[in-house]
């Protein structure tokens, strides 16, 4: 009956803050599943760039399959090497929220094609370089080569509990959603893009109903995809959110308690 397992990425299938690449076991039962002909979708908050090594980790670029990354902002097609669809940022959009950030003492930056720009190199860029390995431009004006996926605000976490929460509401007036995804860090996208209407609208494309989807996730924006489903799963380390909806709810990720959904999957328990 399941089709297709939709993936969220830190707090699920791996622990957060952990590299590129999710442990053997992991990678192993991804591909002993998409071997049965089930299609991965993995659903991350992190930039392409973050996610696609994965993605060929477990071979999905012979399988097939799709990364969804920025949050919903940016849809591709592993085995095809192309992009199916996309939400960018407007140019002019991005230099009003750089200025935002600044205006509201903590540090811009944002994503492109090839590399992300920022005006302070802070903790929270170091750990999304290292986590995504992607290059970083510390600048102090801000420019454009290719589509902005994502606008990111970043400082210590104190400057972000004591700012993030005016800028974002100054920034929300232009039609953009901001959101904290770590103490460091938060994520700006457009509004009328997050995980679940993205997945939505992959979904319709491929002609596949979420009755014929299972998906796991930790935190908030996984909400509507886990409750979606028709096996929607989270972890202990998820948010109350997650475990409200969720059909069944495994063990930490610090436990690898994935593995116990996707042995649910492959022994074709539903």
């Amino acid at each position: 009956m399941i089709k297709v397992l939709i993936c969220d990425l830190d707090g699920s299938l791996m622990n957060p803050s952990s590299g590129l690449y999710v442990k053997e076991e992991v990678k192993e039962k991804l591909i002993e599943i998409q071997k049965k002909g089930i299609q991965i979708v993995l659903n991350s908050a992190r930039v392409f760039q973050g996610v696609h090594p994965l993605a060929l980790q477990i071979q999905m670029d012979q399988f097939g399959g799709y990364v969804i990354s920025s949050n919903g902002a940016h849809v591709y097609d592993v085995k095809k090497q192309k992009t199916v669809f996309e939400y960018p940022i407007d140019k002019s959009l991005c230099t009003k929220l750089w200025n935002i950030t600044l205006n509201h003492h903590l540090a811009p930056g944002y994503t492109q094609p090839e590399y992300a720009v920022c005006h302070q190199y802070t903790h929270g860029y170091q750990l999304d370089s290292f986590n995504c390995q992607i290059e970083y431009k510390v600048v102090d004006e801000p420019f454009y080569n290719g589509s902005i996926c994502k606008f990111s605000v970043s400082d210590t976490k104190e400057k972000m509990d004591l700012y993030f929460d005016d800028c974002k509401r100054e920034m929300e007036q232009y039609d953009v959603l901001a959101i904290r995804s770590t103490p460091y860090m938060a994520d700006v996208i457009c509004s009328s893009v997050d995980k679940f209407k993205t997945c939505n609208r992959l979904l319709q494309e491929l002609n596949i109903s979420w009755q014929e989807v299972s998906s796991i996730g930790d935190g908030l924006s996984d909400v509507d995809c886990i409750k979606a489903s028709k096996l929607g799963v989270t972890l202990e380390n998820g948010k109350k959110e997650c475990k409200e909806v969720a059909d069944m709810i495994v063990p930490s990720c610090y436990e690898d308690g994935c593995i116990e959904w996707l042995n649910f999957i492959l022994k074709g328990s539903l």
